[in-house]
């Protein structure tokens, strides 16, 4: 029976390779357009020699090639514990489970800690096994597993060690074993809860930004909640397009850098921006219209206008060095002499 099934598998093993790089595409596709975001995905089909060790150690278990329901593995590793289940609900949806050789790792007794993971075998749903690209493997099953990546590094360690299962460990290390093992998972539930905790703020700060400007300090949520909002921005962005035409994208926002750099200028709070829009915006508009009546067509995210009046902020000090501490502030260098920042909102100004 173990020479059949090898020699089946030889037979099959171009087609379970085909049938792995399909199945990898297909799940990174649904996950893209779910827009869940993942750490990594990897997959491989089995080795002749990994198959033949699986054979001899279940001695007796498998008379055909498809009772081995791992030939082709799929891993993907989440950033944070919920992320497992949002993906199995995507792989249960899109794939047909074969419950019975599906396995929930996660789901360990009251007193133990250790490796964690869902693992679902799957065939392909019919629907998408009668396409072209599809139809050579419908007969062909695939495991997916799904952990987090804190579930990953316990895994990895674990299999490091070399010390697997409840009576692998010797008694006077199984302690040390065990508290690293929680601590892991404390830190998956911590970072779950971390993630909802800012969702919720995001969610929030729009209304705290109207009822309490003052109370909302400058951080990347508040910030592109008030330049989303902002009357007097969004009026300098529309007058940017005008002059130099161009196009926003959502997708290229950046703030890296922006948030901090607001210190320099003793902004701390929103309220603090939306004070000193209100008292420079006619200024500031015509250092838009100087800055910028030189620009070509382009695309930009919303958020250069922030960076902007961060230029000119930097400018209305008069002051050089203070403009070349704003320049060499925060991630990002800030390119141009420090006179034209200077030399620019002397400009406009004067113009008033």
């Amino acid at each position: 029976m173990k020479d059949k099934i090898l020699s089946d598998f030889l037979a099959s093993e171009k087609r379970l390779d085909l049938y792995r790089e399909r199945a990898e595409g297909l799940l990174l596709s649904l996950l893209e357009q779910e827009n869940v975001m993942i750490h990594h995905i990897s997959s491989r089909t089995k080795k002749i020699e990994s198959l033949t060790k699986k054979i001899d150690d279940k001695l007796g278990k498998y008379n055909l090639l498809n009772d081995i329901t791992d030939l082709v593995g799929i891993r993907i590793i989440t950033y944070l514990e919920s992320d497992v289940d949002v993906i199995a609900g995507i792989v249960s949806r899109e794939f047909l489970v074969d419950l019975e050789n599906s396995i929930d790792k996660r789901e360990l007794k009251n007193d133990q800690f250790g490796y964690k993971s869902l693992h679902l075998v799957v065939n392909l749903h019919s629907s998408r096994a009668s396409l072209p690209e599809y139809r050579n493997y419908k007969d062909l099953k695939c495991e997916i597993q799904i952990r987090s990546i804190l579930q990953h590094a316990w895994a990895e360690i674990e299999h490091d060690l070399g010390y697997k299962g409840k009576y692998a460990i010797p008694d006077q290390y199984k302690r040390n074993f065990n508290r690293l093992a929680a601590l892991l998972e404390t830190a998956d539930l911590e970072f779950d809860r971390l993630k909802r905790e800012l969702s919720e703020y995001e969610n929030e700060v729009g209304e705290l930004i109207k009822n309490a400007p003052q109370n909302v300090k400058i951080d990347q949520a508040s910030l592109l909640q008030f330049n989303l909002e902002n009357d007097i921005l969004i009026e300098a962005r529309d007058l940017i397009s005008q002059i130099t035409g161009w196009e926003y994208s959502p997708d290229l926002n950046n703030l890296i850098g922006i948030p901090e750099r607001f210190e320099l200028f003793g902004i701390k709070t929103i309220k603090d921006i939306e004070d000193s829009l209100k008292n420079d915006k006619e200024t500031f508009f015509r250092y838009l219209k100087i800055f910028t009546k030189d620009f070509k067509y382009y695309t930009m995210g919303l958020t250069i206008v922030l960076f902007y009046y961060q230029h000119f902020l930097a400018g209305k000090t008069e002051d050089i060095s203070k403009i070349i501490e704003y320049q060499d502030y925060g991630e990002i260098s800030i390119a141009g002499k420090p006179e034209i920042f200077l030399e620019n909102f002397q400009k406009a100004k004067s113009s008033s």
